[in-house]
């Protein structure tokens, strides 16, 4: 050691060791060089009044940090930080910076780093419960009635987008249903343009919904046709069978009427009639149709 020190080795020994270590430095630059990478992490808010909410705020920013290839190599969004801070800041647009902070490196670049958001007050609405029924139930069905519980619902969020709050609807899917049935329904607040609004918080967040169905019922008139066998025992051809009334009311499931062309009579066996007779016949009704009118008069016309 003493011969280390010795004057006249001194200043090439002291040289030798900068050179050895600029070449340590050299190795391990090359072996491990600062690189950089991009992260796109969720942008955090901070400081947020307790009565206040944060509006338009993008949900995640981009972050280009730099470090040593050995420590960015395992790194994950989590450990970059992107924030802005509303401390101080009240009711209206602002233009807020974008903060980002890397622990293990450099931030050398954020994207946007500045960024419009609008803040409001968080107030309350208490508003009814509509139901908005989708879709058709099983044929010859109609809804006939909806008990909704809660009947009143609170909605919270942000002043102004309540006061663009028209309605809170309940969905309700009567496709193909055909009894009585009971659902859970998710509710959704609407705008004044007709609009989804899922920024806002409703309690409770469902309806229960108990649903009542019933056999649909129409009426329609329905031309009636007089059935007839046989000949007149004179002799004479029947011209034309005129019916009083010639069409009648029926009230029947739409299914069965739309499949009704023409009611007919019950039989007639002209060989038991004089010609020209007028007699009251019973109609042949369907099973499942009612009629007020159970009987036609009908008057059989010969030739001359």
């Amino acid at each position: 050691m003493k011969q280390f020190f010795e004057r006249e080795n001194l200043i090439p020994r002291i040289v030798t060791l900068i050179v050895a270590c600029g070449l340590w430095l050299y190795v391990m630059s090359e072996q491990n060089p600062v690189i950089e990478r991009d992260f796109v992490v969720k942008l955090q808010q901070r400081n947020v009044a307790e009565n206040m909410v944060v509006l338009n705020a993008p949900d995640n920013i981009k972050v280009k940090v730099s470090g040593q290839r050995s420590l960015l190599g395992g790194v994950t969004e989590k450990e970059v930080i992107a924030y802005i801070d509303c401390d101080g800041r009240d009711v209206g647009q602002q233009y807020l910076p974008v903060h980002a902070q890397f622990p293990e490196g450099q931030v050398v670049e954020v994207y946007p780093n500045n960024i419009y958001v609008y803040l409001d007050k968080i107030s309350e609405r208490t508003m009814p419960v509509e139901t908005v029924v989708i879709g058709l139930p099983a044929n010859d069905y109609a809804l006939s009635k909806q008990d909704v519980s809660p009947q009143t619902v609170q909605v919270r969020g942000a002043g102004h987008r309540l006061d663009a709050m028209v309605r809170v609807v309940a969905p309700v899917d009567v496709s193909d249903k055909q009894r009585d049935f009971e659902i859970d329904s998710h509710l959704v607040a609407i705008s004044d343009t007709g609009a989804e609004m899922h920024d806002l918080a409703i309690e409770p967040a469902d309806a229960k919904i108990k649903a009542t169905l019933v056999r649909q019922m129409i009426t329609a008139q329905i031309p009636v046709i007089v059935s007839t066998s046989g000949e007149f025992a004179d002799g004479k051809k029947l011209e034309k069978a005129e019916c009083v009334p010639e069409k009648v009311n029926i009230l029947a499931e739409p299914s069965l009427v739309h499949s009704i062309v023409a009611l007919h009579t019950k039989n007639v066996d002209l060989s038991q009639l004089r010609s020209d007779s007028t007699i009251d016949v019973e109609l042949e009704l369907p099973e499942r149709v009612m009629c007020e009118t159970k009987t036609v008069t009908v008057r059989f016309i010969t030739e001359d």
